[in-house]
């Protein structure tokens, strides 16, 4: 089966860079108090999640705190999302880690934002 039809909602490229930090470990690492700025980016987007690339290592369960700037509607996007998939094969040997991640909490305001965003997006 293509993954492509076990997805929920549709994926939209995009190219965000994004803040992140640890709030909840399934192996119990304390939360962590600041956002990495690191190289952080979002490839794909959809109303249900987004595919992050970083060089943090983040376990399946993983919740994490977000935050990227959505140029198109002004905006700094706000949320909590858990990492649902993990992919460690592909960039390991460069300090790179793919994941899929879905929103877990965000603000109405914000995702009123999205959904405004994805409506213009997907006419």
């Amino acid at each position: 089966m293509n993954p492509e039809d076990k997805r929920i909602a549709r994926r939209f490229p995009v190219q965000l860079h994004v803040r992140f930090r640890l709030l909840e470990s399934p192996d119990g690492e304390s939360p962590e108090p600041e956002l990495h700025n690191g190289n952080n980016t979002i490839s794909n987007i959809s109303r249900t999640g987004f595919f992050l690339t970083t060089k943090n290592y983040l376990e399946i369960g993983s919740v994490i705190e977000i935050e990227f700037l959505l140029e198109a509607a002004k905006e700094t996007v706000l949320a909590e999302a858990e990492v649902v998939r993990a992919n460690y094969q592909n960039f390991p040997n460069q300090g790179r880690y793919e994941y899929g991640l879905q929103f877990k909490a965000m603000h109405p305001h914000f995702r009123e934002v999205l959904d405004t965003y994805f409506n213009a997006i997907d006419s």
